[in-house]
């Protein structure tokens, strides 16, 4: 037998909770495949089976509770097996590392509560578009010691091996091996499947593991399957065929290197690339997801430990793969924002509540106006922060004060601040204030409001820079960054949805937006700001360019709106200097990538180094980018694919299928020259939001003037 191949036959159900159908037709097959798994396991004394995700165990217990206790005698008879130890199969591409971390917490706890797993020893991402660099660190703190995987395919990235010793940045590793063929099989395809992968396979290692049963939408094995497997047992050439499980199959891998001396080759790199498109697929539910991770963290402190795990249950569940990658139907997605905004409730009630009960145990009654600043987050905040307070109220009838009005910190001091335009289109003298404040994590600090205009505040020279007026150029300390002026480009795309089958974008006719000449918005000791807009056919950017005295940049606030369906828009942006090194982040830490013009997941932040300088942009409202030989940035705002559109299909000239991200879009972008890490990290949190701002009136005079 020394010189067969033993054949790890992995039965299995790939199910999408959510893709071509939504969830309550997800929910229905969950309970359908459960009791199918029941069924198999029950008829088949020597069969095994594997089902990850608590998701889908917690759907069986709350709605089918026979069914579920089934399933826990089955794990306990050593039948039925847990890989994956995660709450779903996220995407690994553009979650945060905080939003991995509790998916293995989440799922790990369920399973340890409901079956007494210590541990759970095998990752398990079958569909995943493409594995972040960084996922070995997750896994293994969780107690994970294998990973299975399958996309990239062979097809799609080549490895010296498809059993390797994954490696992060960090030095962690994992065993993994990546699935031959497919996560699924019927019977029509399962003896030629196994007899390929035999085959094929790396067959020093003398072990394969090879997933079959159906997929994508629940079900399982089939009988006939399984029959027609068993009949062929031992006619496959070369090949000894076992029902079996990943966490054996990884303990006789394991036995096989340590016997043979076998040294298996250590991947170093990120698992890309499958399906580019999916980095920026449905823009809306990408900003839905970083939004909600932003607002969970920061209430960390304030929520109960059963709120906290509700609200971080309906954000997992959103970072599924089919979700967050925008490629399910329209009509799921709803529920999906729903369950977002219920979770982002939960986070900002619990915030807002603490707060104000404190100002209300701790705040004695003043004769000023005060501003209460709650940094919520887990790191420094220290930028210029912006909030209009409502002061007309009492000076209505002189509403000139507010410009003679002074901010005083705690100790009486005067704290500098300029006065901009109000959010509200109205002219009754409100004013948004900007001023720097610095507050350590957790750290409150509260303002006065001096509105009685007896004493003149001190005025601050304006820091308007009229070099940096528009994005024609980017002059910094009388260095040009910029080779050319940052353009917007519109693209025709008529890749599906996933963009299947290519690294980057094909080159394709580009309409360059048309500039309008920009005016100045405001001026003031703190920040200036330009107005500019453009035009495509298609639709147009209406652009504010901020100069900040907390930012050795540009600030930019776009609004986009845009009618064409099957297209990109992307801000193009080329450095004056040679680039010698593309350094990102990604969930976890930092990676380089090459100057390739690939497409890549965009997480929060990108620089482009050269030898003496360096440009970054800092965003959480863009995910995809490419980055040319050249050093050329483009950073893509938008793709418009039909919603599910799923290649070689070409949809029809007469159709109604939606299209996606039409219409009004907002990001913050902001450009740094020669930032270093602290600079980028605290612009990423600045971007994050985490500081709260509360009022305080008891005690003013409330008469009018």
């Amino acid at each position: 037998m020394t010189d067969k191949i033993k054949v790890h036959i992995v039965m299995n159900s790939h199910l999408d909770p959510i893709w071509l159908w939504n969830l309550d037709q997800g929910i229905d097959e969950i309970i359908a495949t459960a009791r199918t798994a029941c069924d198999l396991l029950d008829d088949y004394p020597d069969l095994h089976l594997i089902r990850g995700e608590s998701m889908f165990y917690e759907t069986v217990e709350r709605l089918d509770p026979a069914t579920f206790q089934r399933m826990k005698q089955h794990i306990a008879n050593n039948r039925l097996h847990v890989v994956g130890g995660w709450y779903v199969q996220p995407d690994c591409n553009l979650a945060s590392a905080e939003t991995y971390r509790r998916h293995a917490e989440i799922g790990c706890r369920y399973f340890k509560e409901k079956f007494g797993i210590e541990q759970i020893k095998t990752g398990f991402n079958i569909d995943s578009f493409g594995h972040s660099s960084y996922l070995p660190d997750f896994y293994r703190e969780a107690g994970m010691i294998n990973y299975v995987m399958l996309r990239p395919s062979t097809g799609e990235m080549k490895l010296p091996c498809n059993v390797f010793r994954w490696q992060s940045p960090s030095g962690t590793e994992i065993l993994t091996t990546r699935v031959m063929g497919s996560y699924n099989s019927t019977a029509r395809s399962i003896v030629a499947l196994v007899t390929n992968i035999a085959r094929e396979c790396d067959r020093h290692l003398k072990h394969v593991m090879v997933c079959c049963g159906v997929g994508n939408h629940g079900a399982g094995p089939e009988r006939e399957e399984i029959d027609l497997l068993k009949s062929q047992w031992n006619n496959i050439e070369g090949a000894e065929l076992v029902f079996d499980h990943p966490d054996n199959y990884f303990d006789e891998i394991r036995e096989e290197i340590r016997r043979s001396n076998i040294e298996l080759p250590v991947i170093k790199e990120e698992l890309k690339h499958h399906a580019i498109g999916c980095y920026s697929a449905y823009r809306a539910i990408k900003k839905d997801v970083a939004e909600t991770e932003n607002r969970l963290v920061q209430a960390e402190k304030y929520l109960t430990e059963n709120e906290s795990e509700a609200a971080w249950k309906q954000l997992l569940f959103a970072t599924f793969h089919d979700v967050l990658a925008g490629t399910a139907i329209r009509s799921a997605y709803g529920r999906i924002h729903d369950s977002l905004g219920f979770a982002k409730t939960l986070a900002v009630n619990a915030v807002s509540d603490a707060i104000r009960k404190r100002n209300v145990a701790e705040l004695a009654p003043d004769p000023m106006q005060r501003l209460i600043l709650d940094n919520t987050g887990r790191e420094t905040y220290d930028s210029l922060i912006g909030f209009e307070p409502w002061i007309t109220w009492r000076y209505i009838a002189n509403l000139k004060d507010i410009i003679n009005g002074r901010l005083l910190d705690e100790d009486g001091n005067e704290v500098p601040f300029q006065k901009i335009q109000s959010e509200s289109a109205t002219d009754r003298g409100e004013a948004e204030m900007i001023f720097p404040v610095k507050l350590a994590a957790g750290e409150r600090k509260i303002f006065r409001l001096d509105l009685t205009g007896n004493t003149p505040k001190t005025e601050t020279a304006p820091i308007r820079n009229v070099e940096n007026k528009d994005l024609d150029s980017l002059i910094f300390r009388n260095t040009e960054y910029l080779a050319e002026p940052i353009k917007f480009v519109s693209r025709e795309d008529t890749t599906d949805t996933w963009s299947h089958k290519i690294n980057s974008f094909p080159e394709s006719t580009e309409t360059v937006f048309a500039k309008e000449p920009f005016r100045e918005h405001f001026s003031g000791p703190f920040v200036c700001e330009d107005l500019g807009s453009y035009h495509a056919d298609g639709g147009k950017i209406d652009l504010a360019v901020r100069k900040s005295a907390d930012c050795n940049g540009l600030r930019l606030r776009l609004r986009l709106t845009w009618n064409l369906a099957q297209t990109q828009v992307r801000m193009v942006m080329k450095p004056s200097f040679p680039v010698k090194q593309r350094i990102e982040e990604t969930p976890g830490g930092k990676i380089t990538r090459s100057l390739n013009g690939e497409e890549y997941p965009l997480f929060r932040a990108i620089k482009l180094q050269g030898e003496e300088h360096s440009l970054s942009v800092v965003t959480d409202d863009c995910f995809s980018t490419c980055v040319k030989e050249d050093g050329t940035l483009e950073l893509m705002l938008i793709r418009t694919p039909y919603y599910a559109h799923h290649e070689p299909y070409i949809p029809p000239e007469n159709h109604f299928y939606p299209v996606t991200d039409l219409g009004f879009h907002e990001f913050e972008i902001t450009i740094l020259c020669d930032a270093d890490d602290e600079a980028i990290r605290r612009e990423i949190y600045r971007q994050t939001d985490p500081v709260r701002i509360s009022e305080s009136t008891l005690g003013v005079n409330r008469e009018l003037q």
